[in-house]
Formats: structure tokens, C-alpha cells, sequence
């Protein structure tokens, strides 16, 4: 982040993401000076966390908005770990509302997350997003096999308790 920015910033489609508001909508506020404006970075338009965090379906503390910003810059490890907090809240949600695949509130950025860092090779997120989809809190109808998928994913990238899944779904060598 550049030194003049005010910390933490993030970008407009991470604000999206967080919130279930879309970019237009930020970019919206931005126009009527609701929300200031703090510049670019990478080619993405930012936005001081403060002005988003009223919005958030869950409170992070300071530590966690630090990992916020670093995995809105794309770093793997902290995607996961964000991936990992929006994660087991969404499966608390889902536990007090018991919804019927129902994606929102936690689940979104969760996924949003957890699948960037996937996509880097991040086995724990690949893991999490196995139990999401096991949950039926992914968003595809065919969530078993998704999470069988992630699953074995997680197991094939060295996850040491999807190694142990992976190994209890198939038949001992003979």
C-alpha cells in the first residue's frame, strides 16, 4: 500500500464481496461523497476499511483487518486464513438458521477467499472449501461431489486431515 494512504485500505471488489453491496453501488457512494475515494493501487480503485466495516456480517479485530488488506493484495496464506474466519462463521450461521443451501452473510466472502487461495495451491483453503460445499453452503446445487472434489484436492496438495478423509472413502489395499 502506498505510504500517503490512510491503513488499512481495500479495494472496491473486495468492499463488494464483504458486504453483498455491489462495485456500482460503492462507486456510487464514492460520487456523492458518502464514502471517500483513497486512490489507486495496482489498478484498483481503494477505500478506507472504516467505511466498510458498519457493513460487515462479522467484527474483525485489528490483526484480522491486516490480514484483510494483505489478502485483498492476493496473498495466498492470508486469503486462506480470511477464507477460514468468513468460513466458520457461515457454518455457525447455517447451524443457528439451519437454511437449506443457503449462500450469504459469511458464506460469500468465505468462498470468495478460500477460492482465490485454492487457485494458488493453498491446501487448508481447498480443505475448507470442501466442508462448506459438504454443508451446502457452496454455490452450485451438486455440493457433494464439489466437496468431495476440494477434499481430495486438499489431500493431493499434502493436507494432513484430508489425506486421512481421502484414505477412510476408499477400500484398504489389497
Amino acid at each position: 500500500m502506498p505510504a500517503s494512504l490512510p491503513a488499512p485500505c481495500i479495494s472496491l471488489n473486495t468492499a463488494a464481496v464483504l458486504t453483498g453491496r455491489s462495485v456500482r453501488t460503492w462507486q456510487r457512494r464514492i460520487e456523492e461523497g458518502l464514502v471517500p475515494r483513497l486512490g489507486e493501487e495496482r489498478g484498483r480503485a481503494l477505500v478506507a476499511f472504516d467505511a466498510v466495516r458498519p457493513a460487515l456480517a462479522l467484527k474483525l479485530d485489528e490483526p484480522e483487518v491486516d490480514l484483510l488488506v494483505r489478502a485483498d493484495q492476493g496473498d495466498a496464506a492470508a486469503q486462506a486464513e480470511v477464507g477460514a474466519l468468513f468460513a466458520l462463521a457461515a457454518l455457525d450461521e447455517a447451524k443457528a438458521a439451519a437454511p437449506a443451501n443457503a449462500v450469504g452473510g459469511s458464506a460469500i466472502p468465505a468462498l470468495h477467499f478460500l477460492t482465490r487461495a485454492a487457485e494458488q495451491g493453498q491446501a487448508d483453503a481447498m480443505h475448507w472449501l470442501g466442508l462448506l460445499h459438504a454443508a451446502g453452503l457452496g454455490e452450485s446445487g451438486d455440493g457433494d461431489a464439489l466437496a468431495l472434489m476440494w477434499v481430495a484436492r486438499a489431500a493431493a496438495h499434502g493436507h494432513a486431515i484430508a489425506v486421512q478423509q481421502v484414505a477412510a472413502l476408499l477400500p484398504a489395499a489389497v
